[in-house]
């Protein structure tokens, strides 16, 4: 005669189900050093955009205590991946987010971003494909990462030197943006364009002194767009090497545009004057 199996109160967990997050007070944040803030996305769509994307980039999910069965969808997608989840107090979410953020009870400690492969993203031949150089404000940064997503932008190239990363600043701002592009990074940015001219790309640099408005761009050919610094523009190197430095008309008395107002005014620009070529 079979016996009955006993339910094992100490075996494997069912099947996907959550284990309850750890308690306890967090200071100073893993792998974080003295006087170093912590590499963290916070509040509910940010973290939530992550998660639906890549549940492995974070690390460790903080969540107020009260908020156990509320975020339970969230909680089993970073266990899942292989994160740990954290129940602390309102007090230790606010000292991570800042006392001027709203948190709404969740806190995600990420890993680096994962940059797309160079060679990869170039064999793509993404058209128009879009190289920052020197925009050292990630929230700059991550609104042109937005612009770029919302123009249909296929891949992006960040300049390793004087150039933000992708951090958590730059992800907040993106507004998801930043989990539909394909972004890779580059070393020598001048080597960088030659070899994109090799590709048969043609290099148009956005500079409010270009001789080319951007209006009458020819927007036919495999365009590089480029653009510089918030304050200082583009680099010499890099304008003596554009086929193309490119202005947009400028009607008040400002003299210049945010870089990412005036990407995001190119990118669909040439958008808009493809769709009429088609």
């Amino acid at each position: 005669m079979r016996r009955e199996r006993r339910a094992n109160p100490g075996g494997a967990r069912a099947a996907g189900q959550v284990k309850a997050p750890l308690k306890g007070r967090v200071s100073p944040l893993p792998h974080q050093r003295a006087g170093e803030r912590a590499q963290i996305v916070f509040g509910l769509e940010p973290v939530r955009e992550m998660l639906a994307v890549d549940p492995a980039a974070v690390k460790t999910l903080f969540i107020r205590e009260r908020d156990h069965t509320r975020f339970a969808a969230e909680i089993a997608r970073v266990q899942g991946a292989g994160g740990r989840v954290m129940a602390v107090e309102e007090a230790e979410l606010a000292r991570m987010a800042g006392s001027q953020a709203r948190h709404q009870g969740m806190v995600a400690q990420v890993r680096p971003y994962r940059y797309a492969d160079l060679e990869e993203l170039i064999g793509a031949r993404p058209d128009p494909l879009l190289l920052i150089d020197g925009v050292t404000d990630p929230r700059n940064l991550g609104a042109i990462l937005r612009a770029a997503e919302c123009a249909g932008l296929g891949g992006l190239i960040l300049a390793r030197d004087r150039t933000a990363d992708i951090t958590p600043a730059a992800i907040k701002t993106s507004a998801g943006a930043w989990a539909h592009l394909r972004v890779a990074r580059c070393g020598n940015v001048a080597q960088m364009l030659e070899r994109l001219k090799q590709e048969d790309y043609w290099v148009a640099a956005l500079a409010p002194e270009g001789e080319v408005n951007l209006y009458q761009l020819d927007v036919s050919r495999r365009l590089a767009l480029v653009v510089g610094a918030e304050g200082e523009g583009l680099r010499r190197l890099v304008k003596a090497r554009a086929d193309f430095l490119v202005r947009i008309p400028m009607s008040g008395k400002v003299a210049s545009l945010n870089v990412a107002v005036a990407s995001g005014i190119a990118l669909f620009e040439i958008n808009r004057r493809r769709a009429t070529l088609a």
